[in-house]
């Protein structure tokens, strides 16, 4: 698992090498550092990005009365989409570090992973929405019937991959795998594994009773979405290269969907410059600036990364401490006995 973890990371940054040597790297930077210390304007985009996927995320909580404070969410929030944005983890493993955080202040851990799993539905429910949003933009800028039936293809996909998640959620499928060896070990840690599993599967499906808790939360992130064009409209300014907003908001749609299909590569790593720049060839514009345009994007997603990961590290290291103190005092104590 980790290999492959580690595969993606890599093709991930030799798709992105390679996409930046074929369009002149000379040129690229040209761009990236034509605005000098005023690309960093692109970050301010961060907050928002933070805040309201952390509000949206919170809104699946209700319907099981175990509501974390709004700032353990966005403090988990940040960490778990600083490990995904960095770490080879395939954008799962920052799922998980949201959780167990989230575990570590008082939410139980079936009711954190729960809320989880249905973000992701969410998640992906809201890209599909934006990505219906661009297509509309789209054919009204370029009316071309076949660039629309590879779209609507496209959005199709989606939907049915967002219906089969949501249909491999609600049958149970965290109880029976757990009982799977269960079963077979009929050992005490398993057979509690396994009853953790059907009390997650049930969690699940309180969440997806409460319809009102979803689209709140798919709302948000539509929300969310749409505000991020204005940070691809930033990007194209700075570097020297206007352009109009619902050209922004058609890179942005289109581009966070093709993005979302490669989430098995850390942070869509050359997915979304791939994306950038055929979305862009649509719109006319020269494939260097597309590729500078997604590249100066990333600068936002890592000036936070960075210091979610080390915040990350010194909580983990809070919480191990306690555990180690008390592992010693107990050691000290059967020596003396």
């Amino acid at each position: 698992m980790k290999s492959a973890s580690w595969l993606s990371f890599f093709l991930g940054l030799t798709l992105i090498t390679l996409l930046a040597l074929w369009q002149d790297m000379a040129m690229i930077a040209g761009r990236l550092t034509t605005p000098g210390w005023g690309i960093l304007w692109v970050a301010v985009f961060a907050l928002p990005d933070l805040l309201l996927s952390s509000a949206s995320w919170r809104f699946l909580f209700t319907p099981n009365d175990y509501q974390p404070t709004y700032r353990h969410t966005v403090t988990a929030m940040w960490i778990g989409t600083s490990v995904n944005t960095i770490l080879p983890v395939a954008s799962v493993g920052g799922e998980w570090v949201k959780a167990r955080l989230l575990t570590k202040w008082a939410t139980p851990g079936t009711y954190a992973a729960a809320s989880v799993v249905v973000d992701k539905t969410v998640q992906a429910l809201s890209v599909l929405l934006w990505a219906i949003l661009g297509m509309v933009f789209l054919f009204l800028i370029m009316p071309d019937a076949q660039v629309l039936s590879a779209a609507f293809l496209g959005c199709a996909l989606l939907a049915i991959g967002i219906i089969g998640f949501v249909m491999i959620q609600c049958v149970g499928t965290f109880g029976f795998l757990a009982r799977i060896p269960a079963n077979r070990a009929r050992s005490p840690k398993w057979q509690s594994l396994a009853s953790n599993a059907v009390i997650l599967d049930a969690a699940i499906l309180a969440i997806y009773r409460q319809p009102s808790a979803i689209l709140l939360a798919s709302g948000v992130r539509l929300l969310l979405r749409i505000l991020m064009a204005g940070e691809v409209w930033l990007a194209a300014l700075l570097i020297g290269y206007p352009i109009k907003m619902e050209e922004a908001l058609i890179l942005t749609s289109l581009g966070m969907a093709i993005r979302s299909a490669g989430f098995i590569i850390p942070g869509g790593l050359g997915i979304q410059e791939g994306g950038f720049i055929a979305i862009g060839t649509m719109l006319n514009l020269p494939p260097h600036v597309a590729l500078s345009i997604s590249l100066a994007t990333r600068i936002r997603e890592l000036i936070t990364a960075f210091p979610g990961l080390i915040t990350w590290q010194y909580l983990e290291s809070q919480m191990l401490w306690p555990r180690l103190a008390a592992a010693l005092a107990h050691r000290n104590r059967t020596r003396k006995i």
